[in-house]
């Protein structure tokens, strides 16, 4: 069960994977928050929702860790995290005494040839860490894994790529947006954009939505230059687009300015979703609910 906290909700999603047939959306509830800590809101769910009877998987917030993607040093895989944290010391905003520090591998096909490894070091505040770890077991629920929002995005992407093809997904959230580059199933290149899909309504004032589309078109023509550098042996097959606002928009926007073919990220076309057919119907919910879900896809990896 993917179990996401916001301020005023929490995200509960569960996907079941069935031989030779598409995702199935089995559950899908957000639930506002009461009053309380976070461990009392999951006490509550633990006995409306039977969170008892699931191993939990939930995402860590926005500002408590950081990504950095390095050359991955020569060193065995038991101590590579260790090798990393003083690799990425000087990139933290806090202490690197203060962070857990976890591997992911990108993988070396289709690089440079001699080009170094690399590696993203995920670097999470151990305290912020700490604090979730804490809910949970306060509330009495199983909690797994503790993911983060490059991960979740590469679980949904991989259900729009062709094998051996590579793809670039942009998610916009109310958080800002995220370009990943993934290709069978792996995560290969990932990069914030600091914008917030409100720029990008219909209803939005038009200097300040055009700024938005020609920041995000730019943004995204440069990071593919860059994919092309770095990984020039990886074919992209196709842009995908989330966004919880606009995204017809930005698609159409974006297919005329990119050299790459665009399109909506539809998740009702990769899954079945019929249970919940607003969700279904509702690209700019489905954006919303785009990391919650992708976290409940993780038990692929």
């Amino acid at each position: 069960m993917a179990v996401t906290l916001h301020p005023q909700r929490i995200a509960l999603a569960h996907v079941l994977r069935e031989p030779g047939g598409r995702p199935r959306l089995a559950l899908l509830e957000s639930v506002a928050r009461e009053r309380g800590s976070d461990a009392d809101a999951l006490a509550r769910l633990r006995r409306s929702a039977g969170l008892q009877r699931y191993r939990c998987t939930t995402l860590m917030e926005p500002g408590a860790y950081q990504v950095v993607q390095v050359n991955a040093p020569a060193v065995p895989a038991d101590e590579l995290a260790s090798a990393l944290r003083w690799a990425v010391k000087d990139s933290l905003d806090f202490p690197a005494e203060q962070a857990i520090v976890d591997v992911l591998q990108v993988p070396s096909e289709g690089a440079v040839a001699g080009r170094p490894s690399l590696a993203f070091a995920v670097a999470a505040r151990r305290e912020k860490v700490a604090e979730r770890v804490q809910a949970f077991q306060r509330a009495g629920v199983r909690l797994k894994v503790i993911d983060i929002a490059e991960a979740a995005q590469r679980n949904v992407a991989a259900l729009f790529e062709q094998p051996g093809r590579g793809l670039a997904m942009l998610v916009l959230h109310d958080s800002g947006g995220l370009l990943s580059f993934t290709r069978d199933g792996e995560l290969y290149a990932a990069r914030h954009i600091d914008i917030v899909p409100d720029a990008l309504a219909a209803d939005a004032d038009a200097e300040r939505r055009a700024a938005a589309f020609e920041r995000i078109g730019l943004e995204v023509q440069r990071s593919l230059d860059n994919f092309d550098r770095q990984f020039s042996q990886v074919a992209l097959q196709r842009v995908v687009v989330a966004s919880t606002l606009g995204t017809h928009a930005l698609v159409n926007f974006l297919a005329q300015n990119l050299y790459l073919p665009v399109e909506a990220a539809d998740l009702s076309t990769v899954m079945d979703s019929a249970a919940f057919p607003a969700f279904g119907a509702d690209l700019g919910e489905q954006a919303r609910w785009l990391a919650t879900v992708g976290i409940a896809l993780r038990e692929a990896h």
